[in-house]
């Protein structure tokens, strides 16, 4: 039998350990409830290691007396071939808590599970057997939430309808039911990924608002009112000529910024995607650093009001003084970093790398925006001539 120690990531960059198993095709999975800090936390490093070594300890407890997984999956079978669609997300929904989901994921998965008991309901299949599950109830309740449901209590917003992402989410949280009920050995295929294109959710062309250079020198150029709107507007302005999220910027901490070659470089582990960042800063980034306090490493360099719609507050005050009229928040600066960027002509794999994307599909949709931009230039030769 194969015993290995798995991690899964959970919100705040925590990360929840557990042991999976493996014989014959069998495979089963045990929540140790142990779970490791942010590598960039306080005590971090000690609290991963111990924490770490339990886990080794408890592995090797299993090694010796390992868990019989045949005759319970021999069971889950048994079990399986009476399962309902309902009963089986019923399952999946205690499977999540245990999981340490947390209470808003919990929530939307509950909500999922109404919304296809409503739909069965409608199609008296209420008492469907997951294992008969096929492509033509897939697809029927796709059709439901897509032309047919209303939430009654967001009736005045688009009738009701839901809105793309929460399609898109609904598709994916239902794909994943299938596929926990596959690995479960309930169910020999997921019926979502008989459906074609047409037939699945997809979210729109989102488009994405950046600052011009002369844009961006308006907004920096503006007389802040308070201490508060004066750091976001410097962290904005630095984020625009790094791409570091709001999340980044918030603890980025001075011992962040190194002298490498002679420049002075970010260099941390992104929160969000957990991937290095390595970002050499210009004459134009480093002015917009504040003066240091303290003499302390470990202080941050921005000290930005935590909540980020307090945050997104000041830059829509700091761009209607500069008389901005786009709808701008923290996050376009990313935008604005990826736009001038390309737009000056840097290789799109740089641009990638600073933006830190895993595909430089994400990074191509700035490519195309800067060449709309450029065709838009072009077309006003048009007539000249004439």
């Amino acid at each position: 039998m194969k015993i290995e120690i798995k991690e899964r990531k959970l919100t705040e960059g925590k990360r929840a350990l557990y042991l999976e198993y493996y014989e014959t095709g069998y495979r089963k999975r045990e929540n140790l409830h142990l779970y490791l800090l942010p590598d960039d936390a306080v005590g971090a490093a000690k609290h991963n290691r111990l924490t770490y070594n339990k886990a080794m300890e408890i592995r090797a407890e299993r090694i010796l007396t390992p868990p019989v997984l045949e005759k319970e999956n021999a069971k889950s079978e048994e079990q399986g071939n009476g399962l309902t669609w309902l009963q089986w997300c019923d399952d999946y929904i205690k499977w999540s808590v245990d999981c340490g989901n947390c209470k808003k994921m919990i929530g939307h998965k509950n909500v999922v599970r109404k919304r296809i008991a409503t739909y069965l309901r409608r199609v008296d299949k209420k008492d469907i057997l997951l294992k008969d599950v096929s492509k033509d109830e897939i697809c029927g309740l796709f059709d439901y939430m897509r032309n047919k449901y209303r939430n009654k209590r967001q009736i005045k917003t688009n009738g009701g309808r839901l809105a793309d992402y929460s399609l898109l989410l609904f598709e994916e949280t239902v794909k994943a039911i299938f596929n926990k009920a596959m690995r479960e050995g309930l169910v020999k295929f997921n019926p979502v990924h008989s459906l074609n294109k047409l037939e699945r959710f997809h979210a729109p062309d989102k488009h994405r608002e950046y600052l011009t250079p002369e844009e961006l020198t308006r907004f920096l150029a503006v007389e802040a009112e308070c201490e508060n709107e004066r750091t976001v507007q410097l962290a904005f302005g630095l984020s625009s000529m790094t791409a570091l999220r709001l999340g980044d910027m918030q603890h980025l901490r001075w011992c962040d910024i190194k002298m490498i070659d002679g420049v002075p470089t970010i260099s941390i582990i992104q929160r969000k995607t957990k991937r290095p960042a390595i970002i050499p800063l210009n004459e134009m980034a480093q002015s917009l650093l504040p003066p240091r306090t303290d003499d302390n490493p470990e202080s941050l360099v921005f000290h930005l009001v935590k909540k980020s719609d307090n945050v997104s507050k000041y830059v829509r005050r700091l761009k209607e003084k500069a008389g901005i009229e786009k709808d701008l928040t923290y996050h376009c600066s990313r935008h604005t970093t990826a736009s001038l960027a390309i737009s000056a002509g840097a290789d799109i794999s740089a641009v990638k790398d600073v933006l830190g994307h895993g595909s430089i599909t994400s990074t191509e949709v700035y490519a195309k925006v800067a060449l709309e931009k450029k065709i838009e230039a072009v077309n006003l030769f048009n007539g000249v001539f004439d």
